[in-house]
């Protein structure tokens, strides 16, 4: 059984029980309640042999090592699938828009790196608006393409009101995503050190906001942690680094195209929240445990990064900031968490892991695929995931696998 399934250690005997209050025993597999206009869901017990994959084999692979340059893939953002089986694909290697037929044949390219109205800077993702429009945001920008890859128009954003609105709150964003209603989701960094000194392991306060249509007015959805680092001494002219350790906790987020849902996933704590576009909010828990931390993780965790494309230029001052950080002692509970149109929220393996877990979009376990982290879902609907997978190689396809029914 993989690592990642250690982590829980019950077996789910029943169904969904909707119970009325907290007190709820050991033998319900789950319990709903309201706790001051908030709804919480404790999936007490896990079936960690409900294999939802009906096959290991994926009925639909796209993507070459080499061939045809619409379909090698690189740098791919988001995927996701059109009513008619159809594929969208932001690819940012080559900052286009990729649309692929049901069954994997080239329909289209749009996009292509400039600045004109149908052009990219960069496509962070791709949501899929009613009548199978395609909103790619490009940069803070909209770019709206119909199903067969025409240029429909591209809808600016002011970012100076944005940045006046992030000052009130305090803090700065390096990011956030447009919803289909309009509304822009951001989170809010808050960082506390300034200049930074040399200190303790911290996660800087993090807030999910949701922004009005308009850009007049932020909503506060949750606080949550940022990712866990710490500021070390490493001498030379620029003599503090904020590093980050291996395992390191974090709050991640993504965003439902269907229902406009939020999910905000701190991986410190066996849990998930979901904020839906009308207001409600959920919290989504489950029993679990931590690994201990060990000096060959890290030892691993370090040939990771040596490897990786961004730290060549700075191996130097990292190996310093690495004989001197500290470490945690557990492992976070979970990578990250991901979800897909039709509400399901995939909770993800930790680095060299395996086993994404999911849960509907009331919050309760359905099940497990056996797929590692090299693979990453990005749109789900009844019977399917559609993701992508790099391989030893980092050369990327997108895959889409047949599931059980729930």
């Amino acid at each position: 059984m993989p690592a990642w399934f250690k982590l829980f250690t019950f077996a789910l005997v029943g169904s969904l029980c909707a119970c009325g209050g907290p007190g709820a025993t050991d033998s319900d597999v789950v319990t709903v309640y309201d706790s001051a206009g908030v709804t919480i869901v404790d999936n007490h017990t896990l079936d960690l042999e409900r294999e939802l994959l009906r096959s290991p084999a994926p009925v639909l692979q796209i993507g070459v090592l080499e061939g045809p340059d619409e379909l090698q893939l690189f740098r791919v953002t988001d995927v996701k699938r059109l009513s008619d089986g159809a594929i969208a694909v932001t690819n940012a290697g080559t900052q286009e828009l990729r649309l692929y037929e049901a069954d994997g044949q080239h329909r289209a390219t749009a996009g292509g790196e400039g600045r004109g109205p149908s052009e990219f800077r960069y496509p962070v993702s791709a949501t899929i608006l009613p009548g199978d429009t395609i909103l790619v945001q490009d940069m803070m920008d909209r770019v709206l393409f119909t199903s067969t890859g025409d240029f429909v128009r591209r809808e600016t954003t002011d970012r100076g009101r944005l940045a006046a609105l992030w000052e009130r709150a305090g803090g700065q964003s390096e990011g956030g995503a447009w919803l289909a209603d309009g509304s822009f989701f951001a989170p809010i960094y808050h960082w506390d050190q300034n200049p930074p000194k040399p200190g303790p392991l911290y996660r800087p306060v993090m807030t999910f906001v949701r922004v009005t249509p308009d850009l007049s007015r932020l909503d506060t959805l949750g606080e949550f942690g940022g990712i866990l680092q710490q500021y070390i001494d490493i001498g030379g002219q620029r003599n503090i680094r904020a590093n980050v350790p291996p395992y390191a906790s974090d709050a991640s987020w993504a965003l439902g195209s269907s229902d406009g849902a939020i999910v905000a996933a701190d991986n410190a704590v066996p849990q998930f929240e979901r904020f839906d576009a009308a207001g409600g909010h959920r919290i989504v828990r489950w029993t679990g445990s931590q690994e201990a931390l060990t000096s060959s993780d890290i030892e691993a965790w370090k040939d990771r990064q040596r490897s990786a494309e961004w730290a060549q230029s700075q191996l130097p001052s990292l190996e310093i900031a690495w004989s001197k950080m500290d470490v945690p002692a557990l492992k976070p509970y979970y990578g990250r968490a991901t979800v897909g149109s039709d509400g399901t929220v995939w909770v993800g393996p930790l680095d060299g892991g395996s086993g994404w877990t999911a849960f509907d979009a009331a919050g309760r376990y359905v099940g497990v695929v056996a797929l590692s982290d090299r693979f990453t879902p990005h749109d789900s609907g009844p019977g399917w995931l559609l993701g992508v997978f790099r391989d030893e190689n980092d050369v990327e396809y997108v895959r889409l696998y047949e599931l059980e029914p729930w």
